[in-house]
């Protein structure tokens, strides 16, 4: 086929790599005045299963609005003569097969790559997406060095309707997970397996199986034993085996649950930590599992039936006449084909028949003891820091309890979503956002209204009601605007122009502005924003004094941590007191469970709250109505997928003592999964 000189809008250049799902073009984007790369799919797919322009309609959007660093953003997604396409940031440094290919990384750089992904790839399973062609040649680079995950395109979600592929598995041998190659389903700990390959080649320079077909390396990662990394590089250190036999591991409950926590145990590894035996072959243990979710005594080691297994992939290669193992849908043999360096590498086809293993409901982990009450409100219910209640979430939806953890009334049943929880002034009414509309529920009547929605936008991340009621701070496509709160005019506004029709005390479009909190007396503002530094962009917060916002710039107060101290890139939740103390909350695990920072606008001064000996992992963490006490979630990295999520209230002064902490005593079986998001927020005690 020839070159075509437009796809959409977009002005070919020339052909970057072409394999049997796709064809990558660079293009240039004449409206942004940059080149991309244009992935078109063949029109033969729209051919062979109907459903297929539905399913990559839906699919496409959704995967467009996948937004993280270390992700190779997609721009746009159309159509063009009856054949779908992908338009993706262009990435002219080279992909990390040809780097492999070029040396051997020492642990040290292969970690600096990787910790750089492993958020980005955990964000992705966070919204169930699997990416399952996980390998160095869909590792990019830009100009300048920096790694980022591609081609999301023929991503699976896990929790959708249907499969891009229809009954075909995706992916490249060389790097599928048994499951994968066997055609079983497939969750987070499919990539988790693909980047303990990715490892185990940085390490070593070879794959870790070898064979002279595709089709005998697929068999090879389903029935032989996880290769002896050592073997090929003895200047290993010993732990490393403990790493890669783990990520690389048969049985997907036997694998790290997320990929910040593979790169942490490494990290603790290189610091010389003690951290707890993360293989434990052919012993029983007793499992809970974050995927799938039951509680079993399972005996450890392969849990497929080998000799089914590759009947059933011979039997599917010759009754196809061999053409998806050995022909043009099969580019990539047991050792990876050459790629463009500026295009992610093509995936791989395998027709084999897909039978979905069926899911179990989970039995979660009971929780026990608390801390004793400190007073007692007028009205009866206990009072704590100032506030009578709790508001927090559970499996995506708003639950009530009283502060002691009793009497819990579920108050939403949508299981959607939801973020940005906020107690309106009356005391009855909690803010929420889901997607990109704002919403608020009556805890009384249980009703639901919608207050403002920008479904075009895209982005919609905070949205926050000032102390008195009076006003709204918004950031709509990263830029900040502070309205009046009149909830029947929000209703009207779905655009920036009727956002600045409303006369608002600010536009404020000098940062990428992710987020809003208010101070206390309502006259300034702590903005979480993207920042510079270095070749990255990191989260920040920056406050700003907005008293005469209407007739001059906000002035700036402060910023951190940029200058301040080291932190994260990704800043998953922060909170202030409305005066001077912070907490901001880092990402390691679980998608938002991390390190804890407080901060200290006066003295500038910054310190790691290290409860628990000093282990990770933390979030949610914030200030009572009167500032004495903190709420936060907590999950004790050492007990590794086992860990219950616990929920704390407790004095703000024990973040420098010792004292001994005991949880909210939550009902028995109430957080059922590792990566719940329960974001609680104290009612200040109603008279």
């Amino acid at each position: 086929m020839d070159t075509p000189e437009k796809i959409g809008r977009y002005e070919i250049k020339d052909e970057l790599g072409r394999g049997g799902m796709a064809t990558v073009y660079r293009g240039y984007d004449p409206r942004f005045e940059r080149d991309v790369a244009v992935k078109l799919l063949p029109p033969e797919m729209m051919h062979a299963d109907p459903q297929f322009r539905l399913r990559f309609e839906r699919e496409a959007k959704i995967i467009a609005q996948l937004e993280h660093p270390s992700i190779v953003p997609v721009y746009d997604v159309g159509e063009e003569n009856n054949q779908p396409y992908f338009v993706m940031r262009y990435m002219g440094g080279g992909s990390l097969s040809e780097r492999i290919k070029a040396q051997t990384y020492t642990i040290e750089e292969a970690v600096k790559i990787l910790e750089q992904l492993a958020p980005g790839l955990d964000e992705a399973h966070t919204k169930d997406i699997v990416h399952r062609d996980l390998k160095p040649g869909n590792i990019l680079f830009t100009n300048k060095g920096v790694p980022l995950i591609s081609d999301f395109g023929i991503a699976k979600f896990t929790q959708g309707e249907g499969n891009v592929t229809g009954s075909a598995i995706i992916g490249t041998p060389a790097y599928m997970a048994p499951e994968q190659a066997s055609g079983e389903s497939v969750d987070g700990r499919t990539d988790i397996y693909a980047l303990g390959v990715i490892l185990y080649e940085m390490l070593t320079g070879k794959q870790p199986y070898q064979a002279d077909t595709p089709l005998a390396v697929a068999i090879k990662h389903i029935t032989e034993p996880v290769p002896r990394i050592l073997d090929v590089n003895p200047g290993l250190p010993n732990w490393m085996e403990k790493v890669i036999a783990t990520s690389m591991a048969k049985s997907k409950d036997d694998r790290f649950s997320t990929a910040v926590e593979m790169i942490e145990t490494i990290k603790a590894f290189m610091r010389g930590e003690s951290v707890p035996t993360i293989v434990k072959h052919n012993q029983a243990t007793l499992k809970v599992s974050p995927y799938n979710k039951t509680v079993a005594i399972k005996k450890r080691g392969r849990s497929f039936a080998p000799a089914l297994v590759i009947g059933t992939l011979l039997f599917a290669a010759l009754l196809g006449g061999g053409y998806f193992f050995f022909g043009r849908a099969m580019l990539q043999s047991a050792n990876e084909a050459v790629v463009p360096t500026s295009a992610a590498e093509l995936p791989t086809q395998i027709s084999i028949p897909v039978v979905e293993a069926p899911q179990t409901e989970s039995a979660p982990v009971a929780e026990s003891a608390t801390e004793a009450p400190t007073e007692v409100s007028a009205p009866g219910l206990l009072t704590i820091g100032g506030a009578d209640k709790i508001a927090l979430l559970r499996s995506n939806d708003i639950w009530l309890m009283n502060v002691d953890g009793s009497d819990p009334q579920q108050l939403t049943t949508d299981g959607v979503a939801k973020f940005n929880l906020q107690w309106l002034p009356d005391g009855k009414t909690i803010l929420y956002m889901s997607g990109k509309t704002v919403k608020t529920v009556d805890i009384e009547t249980l009703r639901e209204e919608n207050i403002i929605s920008f479904i075009s936008a895209e982005y919609f991340e905070s949205f926050h009601v000032s102390p008195d009621g009076k006003q709204a701070a918004l950031s709509v496509n990263r830029e900040l605007f502070v309205v009046p709160f009149d909830v029947e005019a929000l209703k009207n506004v779905n655009r920036k122009s009727h956002l600045l029709d409303m006369q608002g005390c600010i536009f404020y479009d000098e940062l990428a502005v992710k987020g809003a909190l208010w101070s206390d007396d309502g006259k300034k503002l702590a903005i979480k924003f993207l920042a510079p530094s270095g070749n990255l962009r990191v989260d920040a917060v920056r406050i700003i004094d907005i008293q005469q916002c209407m007739d001059a710039e906000p002035v700036r107060l402060d910023e951190f941590p940029i200058g301040r101290f080291p932190f994260a890139n990704e800043m998953v939740h922060y909170d202030w007191d409305g005066d001077l103390l912070f907490f901001i909350n880092s990402n390691v695990r679980n998608a938002g469970f991390g390190d804890l920072i407080f901060y200290n606008a006066f003295t500038h001064k910054h310190q790691k709250v290290s409860f628990f000996d000093g282990n990770c992992c933390y979030r949610d963490a914030s200030f009572s109505p009167d500032g004495t006490h903190v709420i936060f979630a907590h999950q004790d990295i050492r007990h590794g997928p086992e860990s219950p999520i616990n929920l704390y209230l407790i004095p703000a002064d024990s973040l420098s003592g010792n004292r001994p902490l005991m949880p909210i005593p939550l009902p028995e079986r109430f957080f059922t999964l590792r990566n719940d998001t329960p974001m609680p927020i104290l009612r200040p005690a109603q008279p």
